[in-house]
């Protein structure tokens, strides 16, 4: 309107012209930040709340003692039964994942797709075992699936996706050390965005190993569970 050149305005409205490069993701797609975290979230809120189901089921339906004849007393022998079928699937979902991400989108994955296969069957483990402790800790089908609804859709928010865990409440900060999600991101960004050895985040390994090593704590109290507690509506 003032009858400026289009260099001269653009003095105005931009003097200083930011030359951004984008660390990890240089072409500033959207997709590579949601959908790294989104998929895995969302196939970790599924195993929770499937892990919860198929054991809440159990009491349901007063099948709970005869899964445990069938299984010769033995609460490991009848949890083991009851979740591998489960996990072979989950771990396929999880490798279709990482093939569709990495393989055919091509993501930025400096690492290989076997670590972040490796990562993800980490985290796969580390969810169902913390399905079962969520079980065991409310054994009750509503209550159960409530928690671990509730634990699913809170780690999208608290894993420090959409905004950084440092700056969080301190008390926060803490807690998202007991999801699964959080130790998920911190392995992605480690290993295919930074392309970083594995021993550099070797913390949040064995966060998701201690994850899949807590039904060894809930055996006896499953056990109990199975063999005395009624189904509650």
């Amino acid at each position: 309107a003032k009858g400026a050149t289009e260099r001269q305005a653009m003095a105005y409205l931009q003097p200083v012209v930011i030359d951004m490069h984008a660390v990890g993701n240089p072409w500033l797609n959207y997709s590579i930040y949601l959908s790294n975290l989104l998929i895995p979230g969302v196939l970790g809120l599924f195993i929770f709340m499937i892990t919860v189901y198929s054991l809440g089921t159990e009491l349901k339906f007063n099948t709970a003692r005869a899964l445990l004849r069938r299984s010769g007393g033995s609460t490991a022998a009848a949890l083991t039964g009851k979740l591998l079928p489960q996990l072979l699937v989950f771990l396929f979902s999880g490798t279709v994942c990482v093939w569709w991400l990495y393989g055919h989108l091509h993501f930025p994955c400096h690492c290989g797709l076997s670590r972040m296969w490796l990562i993800m069957a980490l985290f796969v483990v580390g969810c169902q075992g913390l399905g079962v402790f969520m079980f065991t800790m409310l054994p009750t089908l509503r209550l159960g699936l409530s928690f671990a609804s509730l634990w699913g859709v809170i780690s999208f928010s608290i894993c420090g996706m959409s905004f950084p865990c440092m700056a969080m409440h301190p008390v926060l900060q803490g807690l998202a050390w007991l999801f699964p999600l959080r130790h998920y991101y911190l392995l992605y960004v480690n290993s295919a965005l930074n392309g970083y050895a594995l021993q550099n985040a070797w913390p949040y390994v064995l966060c998701l190993l201690a994850f899949a090593l807590l039904p060894l704590l809930c055996l006896p109290r499953l056990g109990k569970v199975l063999r005395e507690y009624a189904y509650l509506p």
